[in-house]
């Protein structure tokens, strides 16, 4: 051999021509024990590149951010070196791109060595090496009201917007040096736009002075009193999806939502040009006001705002602004002429009489969520499936400007290609109404995944199940980044289901149509317990669950097992988790992680069931084995062993506390004092309503138990990976330190 221009024959091209000849002739031995040295000098080679790297806050391993900061004499905040949740996503989704992290080395343009699932943990906002780097930035500026409103942002990852309470309170002013022209001590109540804002955090009218604590809803005005008002809430872009009609074809009434329910539309985050200046409602995300809508459309609307928060297509043609109109349709009515009506309170429009008929009516919009979940237009490219996962993957598109025009056209693709392993790619977010039957029987690959593109979320409004059919005992199908309006049936065997970043409706549908849509009362997913000959299907089935929605799911008992990471199964009245052969079966064995279940809980056994809300009673068949921790589940549920959970873990602390003080209690006591604890200890959220903004966010009001109760000391639940107190306790920390002498804070979040 005389030169290869392989990566991993680095050292052995280094020999001379002549001994790697005679290595060839000799079985090329070593040749291989070269191959073993060089990919331990290629640990040694990153490990000192890492090692330079982390002399820098910019491109340190998160480890060693707290060693930076102790040398510019900061205090260390909770950051993302403590967080440990991913590791089962890692060990389920070998076959994603973000299963192994595979960055470029600039050095010798040679690969780094992989770091396993760093792609597939959950992204959280703490933001301590921001803090660090921005240390003496922040010292040069201290105490100024722009440096704490950007500190705000900066710690917690949120938008913020800080206010001096005492510049709104009204006072009598001194005419020689001290006149405030714009503090008018009486409001101008002909102004709409003004009031609209009295109470917000854009307020600009005088208050008479409050002077009870500063909390989030009361004692703001004081002279004393600094507010960081917060938003938690993203909003998410979605372009040229498909508006929903009300009446169908020739109607003149749409939502912007392709699901057809009523949701306000949120304004784009635009950047702030000035960091000496205070954030105005253009650079926060928050429902659009209509009074702000009314005055200034054209910051909102259409290609010519700064940044546009929505558009309008009717049959291909962008509707210009000059069209635009502001208008309550709360009861639905008809604008004159080629003019459109938008209530972004509801995120509904109507069309004038010269734009309807409309063959395709598009719309670009943000909607509000607390986090990226249950697909979307975030970046995902992390839980995408790697093209070469399998031998001879097929790749189809869907959408786009050359993809098939429908999925079933792809599928019918699939089907004359021979099934060989595929991945159907849809790289659009507009609405495919189908009816997809996926046969596997006759295929000859193992493997079957359809999931929309980075940055996309495309709907699909099903006019019957997705049906999985065949005795396939050895196939895996992958549904990701969808949103799926109607069900999934597995009608023969698989070895596996996975759903990611996906979402199937709860409750079928939650559209305002007319008709309205039949309320659905079978589950979101299901898979039979036997075949057709009589013989028991799904016996090897595991169905794997990582951010995502869903309504009710049932599955044969006999499967293997169902696994939730980050997601939400919300029964909307019914058992959220059970069997499908009976009433009152119980499903297969459950693990769950950092999961909020609206609805009873019937599984054969729970492996492991941590940081997670059963909103329900929960019926383990089997409780010898298996553990529950750092989780929320009803009193009376029948569990394995539970560990720091609530309200099991406040009971015990309250019976403790009153017997210290008062000796023993006796049955009847402990019982009474037991129900105060679970009627007060339970969750609570901002909305239960799937389709709005605040969907099962803990309310403020929750109970800190359940707001708190997680092993690190975040929230249980689907949202427990925003790490929310971890983030408000590191501001508290900051402000401390940067806040001027004399003053107090709160924090109000607007969202």
């Amino acid at each position: 051999m005389a030169f290869s221009n392989a990566e991993r024959d680095r050292l052995y091209d280094l020999l001379p021509a002549f001994v790697r000849s005679r290595d060839q002739e000799s079985g090329e031995a070593l040749r291989a024990l070269l191959d073993i040295i060089d990919s331990q000098a290629d640990l040694i080679e990153e490990d000192i590149g890492q090692l330079q790297e982390n002399a820098f806050i910019e491109t340190c391993e998160p480890w060693a951010v707290a060693y930076i900061g102790d040398l510019v004499g900061t205090s260390p905040l909770f950051d993302e070196s403590r967080i440990k949740d991913g590791d089962t996503a890692v060990e389920l989704f070998r076959d994603l791109e973000g299963a192994e992290d595979r960055r470029i080395k600039a050095l010798h343009g040679r690969a780094e060595r992989s770091l396993p699932g760093r792609g597939l943990r959950p992204l959280v906002a703490l933001r301590s090496r921001a803090d660090v780097a921005k240390t003496i930035y922040y010292r040069r500026r201290k105490g100024t009201l722009p440096m704490l409103e950007e500190l705000a942002r900066d710690v917690t990852g949120w938008p913020a917007h800080a206010v001096e309470y005492f510049e709104l309170l009204g006072w009598t002013q001194y005419l020689r040096n001290h006149l405030r022209p714009h503090a008018l001590r009486t409001p101008d109540i002909r102004s709409i736009e003004r009031m609209d804002r009295l109470g917000g955090a854009f307020d600009e009218i005088q208050h008479s002075v409050d002077v009870r604590p500063l909390t989030q809803d009361e004692g703001w005005y004081n002279i004393r009193n600094i507010g960081f008002h917060l938003w938690r809430l993203a909003a998410y872009a979605l372009e040229r999806t498909t508006a929903r009609s009300v009446g169908g074809a020739g109607d003149f009434r749409y939502f912007f939502s392709p699901l057809g329910q009523s949701a306000p539309l949120f304004s784009r985050v635009r950047r702030e040009g000035d960091e000496s200046g205070l954030a105005t409602e253009l650079h926060v995300p928050q429902p659009i006001r209509p009074a702000r809508f009314y005055a200034g459309i054209g910051d909102f609307y259409g290609a010519l705002a700064d940044s546009p928060s929505l558009t309008v297509h009717v049959d291909g043609t962008e509707i210009p602004v000059s069209q635009v109109i502001c208008r309550n349709l709360s009861s639905w009515s008809q604008p004159a002429g080629d003019r459109i009506a938008i209530d972004v309170v509801s995120g509904r429009m109507s069309l004038g009489p010269a734009l309807v008929p409309a063959d395709k009516v598009e719309v670009s919009y943000h909607y509000g969520f607390p986090a990226d979940l249950g697909g979307g237009p975030y970046r995902r490219r992390s839980w995408l499936i790697r093209r070469n996962f399998a031998p001879d993957v097929q790749v189809i598109v869907v959408g786009g400007a050359t993809g098939h025009p429908s999925v079933a056209a792809a599928l019918t693709d699939w089907v004359n290609n021979g099934q060989h392993n595929a991945v159907i790619s849809i790289q659009d977010s507009r609405t495919y109404d189908e009816t997809i039957v996926l046969d596997v029987t006759s295929a000859s690959g193992n493997t079957f995944a359809l999931e929309a593109a980075d940055g996309f979320r495309p709907h699909l409004r099903l006019a019957a199940p997705l049906r999985i059919a065949g005795d396939r005992p050895d196939f895996a199908v992958t549904l990701s980044g969808l949103l799926i309006e109607g069900r999934v049936v597995i009608e023969g065997s698989l070895h596996r289901l996975r759903l990611l970043h996906s979402t199937l409706v709860p409750a079928g549908s939650i559209a305002e149509t007319e008709p309205p849509p039949p309320p659905q009362t079978e589950p979101s997913l299901a898979a039979v317990a036997s075949l057709a000959s009589g013989g028991p299907a799904n016996q090897e089935l595991a169905v794997e669950i990582a951010f995502s929605i869903l309504g009710a799911i049932r599955l044969p008992v006999h499967a293997e097992g169902l696994t939730l990471l980050d997601s939400i199964v919300d029964g909307t009245g019914q058992d959220a988790i059970a069997g499908i052969e009976a009433a009152n079966q119980p499903g297969p064995a459950l693990r769950s992680e950092r999961v909020t279940i609206r609805g009873r809980t019937l599984v054969r056994e729970i492996d492991l069931a941590t940081e997670t809300i059963f909103d329900g009673h929960v019926e383990a068949a089997r409780v010898q084995k298996g553990c529950v921790r750092f989780s929320y589940a009803p009193a009376t549920s029948r569990t394995p062993r539970r560990y720091r959970c609530q309200p099991d873990l406040t009971t015990r602390k309250a019976i403790e506390e009153a017997e210290a003080q008062q000796g023993p209690l006796t049955p009847a006591e402990k019982q009474a004092m037991r129900n105060r604890v679970w009627l007060r200890v339970k969750p609570e959220y901002t909305s239960e309503a799937y389709g709005q903004p605040a969907y099962l966010q803990l309310s403020l009001k929750a109970p800190e138990e359940i707001a708190k109760g997680a092993a690190d000391g975040s929230e249980m639940g689907t949202y427990c990976h925003l790490k929310q107190p971890q983030r408000e306790a590191n501001l508290h920390v900051r402000l401390k330190e940067y806040l001027p002498f004399g003053l107090d804070y709160g924090l109000v979040y607007v969202t």
